[in-house]
């Protein structure tokens, strides 16, 4: 019979666990940032990127199957009223399962991709008509309405706890519709909705990598230093088993439900990015602005890309940790 594991063990492990995934959310978002970087040089930098766009969002517009129809209906819910509800929703959560140290980092991430959208569409990136095709309108990259949808989506499951599992799948095809609905509607290219889900990821990712770095500081700062109280509780877990967290927004631990739903989403958002990769890399060159199948195959392309993206990172949420409550028995209360 093997031997369990000494409490000494049991910690150093705990705090590699711990700091393996803020290192990886890292890395995500500096990913995320290139990508938008790279997104917004090609899309709206370069006249085939601009064509590109073009004929996708043509495609949109013309479009009139399902797809178009329950987009449009998305996105109708992207108002100010429904936004605003959303928030109070999750601040509801927090409230309800008295996780009050969620509120910042969320405050963080709502405010920082918001502001980040708006700075990067008003000062950062200018357009213009590169190409002969190509509809000379202001710079809309990236997309307000998807970057708001994405974020107050987001803040929610990050505050649901158990219902996590429930909310992630509902909340990337409410936000995936939304943003396929803004090219529907003509408000935004295809650039500008996926340059928003970049950006939202991207502060998703680097929100919970700030939360990892401060749990790993904590659990080392507990471990050598018990002290009284709710720090003894927490020592005497970390020494006694497994179950010894106190709640925090980066978990050490992802339960059974965030496991299947993260690989069920992550699946799916695989499928759909390669979908959509083949279908625009398939599209006919030089490309035909006025080539109503081409226009048709690179809006369902680039729904499916949206979509797969989207899906993609609630998949890398789930797994980088979102809150659980963590109910401590009423043997471990300390008074």
């Amino acid at each position: 019979m093997t031997p369990p594991p000494e409490p000494g063990a049991r910690t150093r492990r705990r705090r590699t666990g711990a700091l393996a995934r803020p290192l990886l959310a890292l890395l995500c978002a500096a990913i995320c940032a290139g990508l938008a970087v790279l997104l917004a040089r090609t899309s709206v930098g370069t006249a085939s990127g601009q064509r590109l766009d073009q004929l996708i969002l043509s495609g949109a517009q013309d479009h009139q199957g399902r797809l178009s129809h329950y987009a449009e209906l998305a996105v109708g819910t992207v108002s100010v009223p429904v936004m605003a509800g959303l928030l109070a929703l999750a601040l509801v959560l927090v409230l309800i399962r008295r996780r009050l140290t969620l509120l910042v980092p969320l405050a963080l991430l709502v405010v920082g991709a918001n502001v980040t959208t708006q700075v990067v569409k008003h000062l950062v990136v200018t357009r213009e008509a590169l190409g002969p095709g190509i509809e000379v309108t202001p710079n809309s990259f990236p997309s307000g309405h998807t970057t708001l949808a994405a974020t107050a989506m987001i803040a929610v499951v990050l505050a649901s706890g158990r219902l996590r599992a429930l909310l992630a799948p509902l909340g990337v095809i409410w936000t995936a519709a939304a943003g396929v609905g803004t090219l529907v509607l003509g408000w935004h290219r295809p650039s500008d909705v996926v340059g928003a889900i970049v950006i939202v990821a991207g502060w998703t990712v680097l929100v919970l990598a700030i939360d990892g770095l401060h749990t790993r500081h904590r659990l080392a700062r507990d471990a050598t230093r018990p002290g009284r109280g709710r720090r003894r509780r927490d020592a005497s877990r970390a020494a006694t088993g497994p179950s010894a967290e106190s709640p925090t927004l980066l978990d050490l631990r992802t339960g059974a439900a965030d496991r299947v739903v993260a690989v069920l989403l992550g699946l799916a958002g695989l499928a759909g990015v390669v979908y959509g990769a083949i279908g625009l890399a398939g599209l006919g060159l030089p490309l035909d602005l006025q080539d109503a199948a081409q226009q048709t195959s690179s809006f369902v392309a680039t729904a499916a890309l949206i979509a797969g993206g989207t899906a993609s990172w609630m998949a890398l949420v789930l797994v980088l940790r979102t809150p659980t409550s963590h109910r401590s028995s009423p043997g471990d209360r300390v008074p």
